[in-house]
């Protein structure tokens, strides 16, 4: 059996089923900038999924190096904590965790600046992360974007929130020397049968402002679509095109960039 089955046939007894895509926003091509968001997932042996989504800022000239560095450097923080499933379940331990991973990637950040005789605010990005389980989803959050999850009764809930900056338009990043006084850390006790992650390039039409709920016709059609489709990873061109499309465009600049995830039970 050839290595790409053996992966596939692995995922598949996975309990989730992850769908992930970042693309490049029109605005970025029109100028000819990379794309600047980055996306991650992981799953661990307990059973748990880890999400990543990273931001960058579109001022800061190596962005797309911070929020590719910003999302593995939480990820494998988180990936180490997890080693003890104890940890999740007390909650002063848990935003412990959840806090140590976004200072681990603000570090990693500060260093790479370093290497490059850089600013750390070169590589200025937002960061989103989450960590689910069956009956439970923990989410944290520097800058706009959000989490959010339906539960047993299929109702959409934002677990996390865009965060405003200091003027309109503006955000919060990583690199900024308020961004750990302005971390978002935020738990869902119950069953999580499907979730989002998503950065701010989709927000206008994910959320409903300026309270930041979900916007259910957004998330809905988008499971139906995802809970028939047998391969996920074969389904992330589709994804793409999707976000590419003008349906998505026609009310987005930024680049964009959305995890999906389901419970397979």
């Amino acid at each position: 059996m050839s290595l790409l089955r053996l992966v596939k046939r692995a995922l598949a007894t996975q309990p989730w089923a992850v769908l992930a895509a970042a693309v490049r926003g029109k605005s970025h091509e029109r100028t000819g900038q990379p794309c600047q968001d980055a996306v991650a997932w992981r799953h661990t042996r307990q059973g748990l999924l880890l999400g990543a989504v990273a931001d960058g800022a579109g001022s800061a000239r190596l962005s797309e190096v911070g929020s590719e560095l910003a999302a593995r450097h939480a990820l494998d923080h988180l990936e180490t904590a997890l080693a003890d499933p104890a940890t999740w379940q007390d909650a002063a331990q848990a935003r412990t965790r959840l806090r140590a991973a976004f200072e681990t990637a603000r570090a990693a950040l500060t260093a790479e600046a370093q290497q490059r005789q850089a600013r750390p605010a070169d590589l200025a990005t937002t960061l989103l992360v989450c960590v689910a389980g069956a009956d439970r989803l923990w989410a944290a959050q520097v800058g706009d974007g959000a989490v959010v999850f339906a539960g047993a009764d299929g109702a959409w809930r934002a677990l996390t929130r865009p965060a405003a900056g200091e003027y309109l338009n503006e955000t919060v990043f990583l690199t900024s020397d308020a961004a750990l006084e302005r971390l978002q850390i935020e738990t869902w006790a119950g069953p999580v049968r499907e979730l989002a992650v998503f950065s701010d390039g989709l927000q206008m039409l994910a959320l409903k402002m300026p309270e930041a709920a979900p916007h259910a016709p957004f998330f809905q059609p988008l499971f139906a679509w995802f809970r028939q489709v047998p391969d996920p990873e074969a389904a992330r061109a589709e994804l793409e095109a999707w976000l590419r499309s003008p349906r998505v465009t026609d009310r987005a600049e930024d680049d964009l960039t959305l995890l999906l995830a389901r419970r397979r039970d």
